[in-house]
């Protein structure tokens, strides 16, 4: 599966930021938007297609919703997170 490089940014915010210690952990939406040079529009179509391919989930909508790689995403993540 292939994925683009804005895909691989935002795996690697949910997967390396301050408010979890596993890549699997939920993280708060607001995550993205505050680690990368994203707009909301952006990071939506990007969320979107991550869901789709699998890779990502999320839960609730607004302040309060929550994301966090699945299984297939964490192995993805494994694999691009020293590139």
């Amino acid at each position: 599966m292939n994925i683009t490089e804005l895909e691989k940014d935002v795996i690697r915010v949910i997967a390396e930021n301050e408010y979890s210690d596993d890549p699997g952990d939920p993280v708060w939406t607001f995550v993205i938007e505050d680690n990368t040079d994203l707009h909301s529009k952006q990071i939506s179509g990007v969320v979107s297609s991550l869901t789709k391919k699998g890779l990502i989930d999320s839960i609730d909508d607004g302040i309060n919703s929550t994301i966090w790689l699945t299984a297939n995403g964490v192995e993805k993540y494994k694999l691009i997170k020293d590139e």
